[in-house]
């Protein structure tokens, strides 16, 4: 990637842009008495159904798994987030499982500019290379060790069979600055800024609570419809 002042300027100002929101709701800790594997209270509180809509509208949104699912989560991560890196395994291994469920991904950087650079080049790969292309650089990238910026990121996209100029081209246009921003902006605005966070059937859950956890989720809300049944 072209890392010029202008570039680097528009990435800065797209990331403080959409930092700079403000929260628009006021999350309510433990709204439901979910714990993790340690017995730990998990963050979570409810979210208008209309935000999640909206969120699985934005424009970097990729989902994987079931196309018929019964279930699906979103999740928005960082890709330099350690515990969506452990994350993205479990999930992984959870789709592998479940012929019923899907993830939807969104990338809302927030640690510092390589994120806010790899993002954009994350989206280049989707609008260029489809599902198949941004799901198997999704997991690629979680794999990956150490900081993930925005030169690995086009050479995981070249790896992936596609051109690297093309994705560079794209990742720099101003508008793909604009779509990361404004996933940005959202997560800010639903309080789902901290990485990972997730959305499932109107509730969200901060932090990565373990494999578990999860699926235990996934298992109320196909049986009640709510993160825990009661």
């Amino acid at each position: 990637m072209r890392l010029t002042r202008r570039l680097a300027a528009l990435s800065s100002l797209a990331a403080v842009a959409g930092l700079a929101v403000p929260r628009g709701l006021r999350a309510q800790e433990g709204w439901y008495p979910l714990k993790d594997a340690a017995g730990r209270p998990i963050q979570n509180f409810r979210l208008p159904i209309e935000l999640q809509t909206e969120i699985m509208a934005l424009e970097n949104a990729v989902t994987f798994g079931a196309r018929l699912a019964d279930v699906t989560i979103i999740e928005v991560f960082d890709s330099n987030c350690p515990y969506c890196r452990v994350a993205a395994r479990d999930v992984t291994q959870m789709m592998a499982r479940d012929r019923e469920l899907a993830v939807t991904i969104i990338n809302a950087p927030s640690l510092g500019l390589p994120s806010v650079l790899a993002a954009r080049v994350e989206y280049a790969v989707k609008v260029l290379g489809g599902v198949d292309k941004a799901r198997a650089f999704h997991e690629a990238s979680m794999r990956a060790r150490g900081l993930f910026d925005g030169l690995r990121a086009l050479d995981l996209a070249a790896d992936l069979g596609l051109d690297r100029k093309a994705v560079e081209d794209l990742a720099d246009r101003p508008e793909s600055g604009r779509v990361v921003a404004q996933a940005v902006r959202l997560a800010n605005a639903s309080n789902l800024a901290a990485t990972p966070s997730w959305l499932i059937a109107g509730t969200a859950v901060i932090g990565w609570p373990g494999r578990p956890t999860m699926e235990a989720i996934v298992g109320s809300i196909r049986d009640c419809d709510k993160p825990v049944c009661t």
